[in-house]
């Protein structure tokens, strides 16, 4: 699977900055996932689930309200907040 440089910043820190395999998101409308070659797009976020899965793992995260950002090269996510969600 083809990967994609990601970006997720709060306004405190940069929390992930590499590559991801795909993402899952929680938009304002649900859910929606993220592949290399995806359309550019800005969307909002609502608080909630984020996934980023990468070599085959996944990283599972609560998610507060933000934005995304998907360019040609990279995806950018802005949230007020972040932490890794108890699994």
């Amino acid at each position: 699977m083809k990967s994609f440089k990601t970006e997720i910043l709060t306004p405190q820190k940069t929390v992930y900055s590499g590559d991801a395999d795909s993402l899952v998101l929680n938009g304002e409308q649900g859910s929606f996932g993220i592949l290399a070659g995806h359309t550019p797009l800005v969307a909002r976020l609502a608080p909630g689930k984020l996934t980023i899965t990468r070599g085959g793992k996944d990283a599972v995260y609560q998610a507060g309200a933000g934005f995304v950002r998907i360019g040609r090269s990279c995806v950018s996510i802005l949230l007020d907040e972040i932490r890794e969600a108890a699994v």
